[in-house]
């Protein structure tokens, strides 16, 4: 399933590109042609006076149907995620998916994204939450740094969470996506959902992954190894890049630390873990 967008700028540059593609190759395109705007930015407008002018069309009856929950509101990077999302969801439901779209069953593209999302969490109906330490460090305005821990950072869960959300919005793929340490977790696995919550007066870091069926206890520590890889190298690393802003200066927070208390656990290892460990790193 292809959608296929023809972006004229007012300047002349002219650009055919097929969806889904990578938003990283979106941009590259759009710079090619003269177009700098992002494509968050570029609405689906296709009117005479628009800096940036885009015309969708599809030659397959999915897409022709997908088209019709787009509006001119949304953007260029609306029309390249919803594509992705549709041509990439999971055989367990794409065939309700395919018949829902040409039925006309929905009348956004939001109504879209919120029954895929509601399927991949149907198709998971085994729920497997685990939990890890989170560090952080916080750079006042002169430039100081101060390391802190969970129970300084249960103050700011609301702007942990909500960065998270940010640093999510544009990807296209799931985390479980990602996996491909063992065939059988893998078989399982259908969603990897990293989030923060606090519990006993500290704010973790919680991973939550939806499963077809429950994992033997060899495959959970399969499953945990890799998500504590995630924390220190994959996207645990990336996020940790990002500065939140807080009242007490820029604030990063880590899923990972080097300490010889850390680990991935479930809720009844937490509570051992809180009880029997504590945290030693002091906060603010």
């Amino acid at each position: 399933m292809k959608i296929n967008a023809i972006i004229e700028s007012k300047d002349g540059g002219t650009l055919v590109l097929d969806f889904p593609r990578s938003i990283y190759d979106v941009y590259e395109k759009l710079q090619s042609v003269g177009i700098r705007q992002s494509p968050h930015q570029i609405t689906l407008s296709d009117e005479e006076g628009d800096d940036v002018r885009v015309k969708l069309y599809s030659e397959d009856e999915i897409g022709k149907h997908l088209l019709l929950t787009l509006k001119e509101q949304n953007s260029l990077a609306d029309a390249n995620m919803l594509a992705f999302m549709v041509d990439n969801a999971k055989p367990d439901f794409r065939s309700k998916l395919e018949q829902n779209l040409l039925n006309d069953q929905y009348s956004s593209m939001q109504e879209v994204t919120d029954d895929i999302k509601q399927m991949l969490y149907e198709s998971g109906p085994v729920k497997a939450v685990f939990y890890c330490p989170l560090v952080g460090e916080v750079t006042d305005e002169e430039g100081f740094s101060s390391p802190v821990d969970g129970r300084f950072l249960k103050s700011y869960a609301w702007a942990v969470e909500e960065a998270l959300e940010a640093d999510t919005a544009d990807d296209e793929m799931d985390m479980a996506e990602f996996f491909d340490e063992d065939d059988g977790v893998k078989a399982k696995l259908v969603s990897a959902k990293w989030g923060v919550e606090t519990y006993r007066g500290r704010l973790f870091g919680r991973i939550e992954c939806s499963l077809k069926e429950e994992l033997t206890n060899a495959e959970t520590e399969i499953l945990t190894d890799w998500i504590s890889g995630q924390n220190s190298d994959g996207y645990g690393e990336h996020f940790e890049q990002q500065p939140i802003d807080t009242e007490d200066g820029d604030l990063y927070v880590s899923f990972w630390n080097s300490g010889d208390n850390y680990s991935i656990m479930t809720r009844d290892e937490l509570d051992e873990y809180i009880d029997n460990q504590g945290m030693t790193m002091g906060g603010m």
